[in-house]
């Protein structure tokens, strides 16, 4: 559970992330990937790394390999440049953790072998100790401020960068706490709007 700007956010890890996670109250800074299913609330996964995440959104690419099976491959090798290793490799038996099997091992590493690049490569962020919790930071980038979603109004703005911690492109936050706030006129905390618009997007 992350505090982000008044927003607490549940974030799915890799088990490398949560054991090397510093202690609560601390300050965390992750790599967030949003998934929205029509039949499922949305859920977010955090990651440490550029290349992790890279590497989560590859594996989803398959057929057959959802978000919680995705993580679970992340966790076959100590970190996930050993697992973009494998792939690179042909090991399929590597990447063998419960729900994969010999043929969607298969299936990962015939489909992604041509798509890993330098991901866990010497120079890429996979490498060697890259993957530890870096020491601090803000939870999500800031390089898009709350211009334009309401600077006189302070749940605007702090729904906006809970918003764009969650990736969500700066015009579209804006158009969905327009949206949120004209049903939620009286809403007087972020995680009202946050939520509403989740529940929406």
């Amino acid at each position: 559970m992350l505090d982000l700007s008044g927003v607490a956010l549940r974030v799915d890890v890799p088990p490398q992330v949560a054991e090397r996670a510093p202690a609560p109250g601390a300050r965390l800074s992750l790599l967030t990937h949003l998934v929205v299913a029509q039949d499922a609330a949305p859920k977010l996964f955090g990651f440490a790394t550029p290349d992790a995440r890279a590497l989560f959104r590859l594996l989803l690419s398959v057929a057959g390999i959802g978000p919680g099976m995705a993580l679970r491959v992340l966790s076959a090798r100590a970190t996930p440049a050993e697992v973009a290793q494998a792939i690179a490799r042909g090991d399929e038996a590597a990447l063998r953790v419960k729900g994969v099997g010999p043929k969607l091992a298969k299936r990962v590493v015939t489909e992604l072998k041509d798509k890993i690049g330098g991901l866990g490569g010497p120079g890429g962020a996979l490498g060697a100790g890259a993957l530890g919790v870096g020491p601090g930071g803000a939870l999500a980038p800031a390089a898009s401020g709350p211009a334009g979603a309401g600077a006189a109004d302070p749940v605007l703005e702090d729904a906006f960068l809970a918003l764009r911690g969650l990736e969500v492109e700066p015009e579209d936050a804006r158009r969905l706490l327009r949206e949120a706030r004209a049903a939620l006129p009286q809403a007087t905390s972020p995680g009202e709007l946050v939520r509403l618009v989740l529940q929406r997007f």
